[in-house]
């Protein structure tokens, strides 16, 4: 079962992945908080969190990267540091938007676990947020622009519509932009949702950078990849996870994706779209 050791192992790996690959080791930390929250939101079968626990367990809790931080005594002030740094970076479209999607499960995890708040996971934290590169330099139109995150509904639903003609525009070619669509959103929502209002708002000028981004569609060198053959089974079923166990799980994207989905449409009232995306959420998963 996923408990809130998961998180804390979660926060460790975040802690300390700027130390090492900080791309691929930020996405593991990351998703192992994403996998504890779509446990405990999404309409996940029994069976289900078993399955990811027991993935976590074999791929990573027992590297380094997930071991036990020193005993440090935590301190509430030190998360001002954290949302600083976000501050200072989330203007900017950095990666993806992985300078918002990873540390919004750090927040959120922390907000859960005070105690978990010490000095070197919050120095590690930041530090993260720091290495993730600024994109390119692309400027957005006003059709690009993002709705405000306090209409969570609203902005659920414009995520899911981008996702959706995504995933069709990059058909064969990876659906890596489809997937940190619905991610990046929900880590806008989630910041919004945790209180910070002006930190969520001030995100919105690189999210329209993503959307834009994400409507040019593919580069011409972009590689061709082969597209998940269609199924019924979902990341909400254990069907879907028994057959998943057994594939690798690569830097944690079949955890972050699924939080950042079924975040979304949880929040989408429009019937026709909620089915759109569920048919067509099979591609990402």
């Amino acid at each position: 079962m996923l408990d809130e050791r998961y998180l804390v192992m979660g926060l460790d790996a975040l802690g300390r992945a700027a130390a090492g690959d900080y791309f691929a080791d930020g996405h593991r930390g990351a998703a192992i908080i994403a996998a504890y929250y779509l446990c405990r939101e999404g309409p996940v079968e029994p069976g289900a969190a078993e399955a990811m626990a027991g993935m976590i367990d074999r791929r990573w809790a027992q590297t380094g990267l997930c071991a036990p931080s020193p005993p440090e005594a935590p301190d509430q002030e030190l998360l001002q540091q954290v949302t600083g740094t976000i501050d200072a970076n989330i203007g900017r479209l950095r990666q993806a938007g992985h300078n918002v999607i990873i540390p919004s499960l750090a927040l959120r995890a922390f907000r859960q676990l005070p105690e978990a708040i010490t000095p070197s996971r919050v120095k590690g934290v930041c530090r993260l947020i720091e290495a993730f590169d600024t994109a390119e330099d692309i400027s957005p139109e006003d059709t690009d622009a993002s709705p405000d995150p306090a209409d969570a509904s609203q902005f659920a639903e414009f995520a899911l519509r981008q996702t959706l003609q995504a995933i069709q525009a990059f058909l064969g070619r990876g659906q890596g932009w489809s997937g940190h669509m619905l991610t990046y959103s929900r880590a806008l929502i989630d910041l919004h949702r945790l209180g910070y209002e002006d930190l969520a708002r001030h995100g919105l000028y690189a999210h329209g950078l993503y959307v834009k981004r994400l409507r040019m569609g593919p580069r011409t060198t972009d590689g061709h990849f082969r597209e998940h053959e269609p199924t019924d089974l979902r990341p909400t079923d254990h069907a879907y996870w028994a057959k998943r166990r057994r594939q690798p799980i690569g830097i944690g994207h079949c955890f972050k994706y699924p939080y950042g989905f079924y975040g979304l449409l949880s929040l989408a009232r429009a019937p026709d779209l909620k089915q759109a995306a569920l048919a067509g959420s099979y591609r990402l998963f």
